[in-house]
């Protein structure tokens, strides 16, 4: 099996050749093998869509499909291992979030480059309220849920395809430029969304990830509930949780759209007004980078509502 890098360099050759002035003509064997490149989760394929745009012979596919629940619990399949394997190269979140990513030290050399998207970056802790030991403790993987942490993201991918694929350095450049301009005017168009929402009133966050989000627009977070992703709470924990709400005095409760109806309903029977945000953990490739942009206006609406109490 040849390293990603031998591929890169591969295709990078034959390309020279087509992109001459020759106009070669190309017999069936002598058409390029595709780069095939897999992001492990949506938010890192939408992010890692804006970066490979129109590179000749990349494929980009996301490695994992949809899910519920907390990103940092899924479990590698054999079917997500296999294609691991045959990919060229694979680009993670990075800091915590792929539960498997020991699995990349098996390889030893061989199969794919493997492309840290987080990794020059420090992560905010989380603040987690048990002092219990627990995989949501340490460093806070969800860079991505703040505009200004997606731009970090395709900052660092951009930086490791051009280590990989040199011949495509000045696309993938070009592909950042871009990227960045259309994430600012993302960020631009989020605070115009927020224009007006009352920022003072304090809120309560019951999804780890979301303190990118809140940093970012400025929010008053009176308190951090530790909570999985789109798990279900006992009846102690509900009431534990709703005390330290009601302590916090926080008044609109930042949580994952796809939480158990049962605990928006409880929010919602103790007058707690919610704001039922995209994680961004429930994506697919048919979304595109327009399906990162949409979700992060939609959260902002969402925030601006409950805000306004609506």
């Amino acid at each position: 099996m040849k390293t990603g890098l031998k591929r890169c360099v591969l295709l990078a050759i034959v390309f020279m050749v087509l992109l001459s002035g020759c106009s070669p003509i190309v017999e069936p064997d002598d058409i390029p093998e595709q780069f095939t490149i897999y992001a492990t989760f949506f938010p890192v394929y939408a992010l890692s869509e804006l970066v490979l745009d129109g590179v000749p012979g990349i494929r980009l596919k996301q490695l994992i499909q949809p899910q519920d629940g907390c990103l940092r619990s899924y479990t590698l399949s054999d079917w997500d291992a296999y294609l691991m394997a045959e990919a060229d190269a694979v680009i993670m979140n990075g800091s915590g979030l792929e539960s498997f990513s020991g699995i990349y030290s098996q390889f030893e050399g061989e199969g794919p480059a493997f492309i840290d998207s987080t990794s020059s970056i420090l992560p905010i802790a989380t603040a987690g309220e048990s002092e219990e030991s627990s995989h949501l403790a340490g460093v806070n993987p969800w860079l991505f849920l703040s505009v200004d942490g997606a731009i970090q993201m395709t900052e660092a991918i951009a930086a490791n395809m051009i280590m990989l694929d040199p011949d495509y350095e000045e696309i993938y450049l070009k592909n950042l430029d871009s990227a960045k301009k259309q994430l600012q005017a993302l960020k631009d168009e989020i605070e115009q969304i927020m224009n007006g929402a009352d920022l003072t009133v304090p809120v309560a966050l019951m999804h780890e990830g979301l303190i990118y989000t809140a940093e970012e627009l400025g929010l008053n977070v009176a308190v951090r509930i530790e909570h999985e992703s789109g798990a279900w709470m006992d009846e102690n924990e509900m009431n534990q949780a709703l005390s330290l709400i009601g302590e916090a005095n926080a008044k609109v409760v930042l949580i994952e759209k796809q939480a158990p109806d049962s605990i928006i309903r409880v929010l919602e029977e103790a007058g707690i007004q919610t704001a039922l945000l995209d994680t961004l953990s429930n994506g697919n490739e048919a979304l595109g980078s327009e399906g990162y942009f949409d979700a992060m206006k939609n959260n902002a609406e969402a925030i601006a509502n409950a805000l306004s109490g609506r």
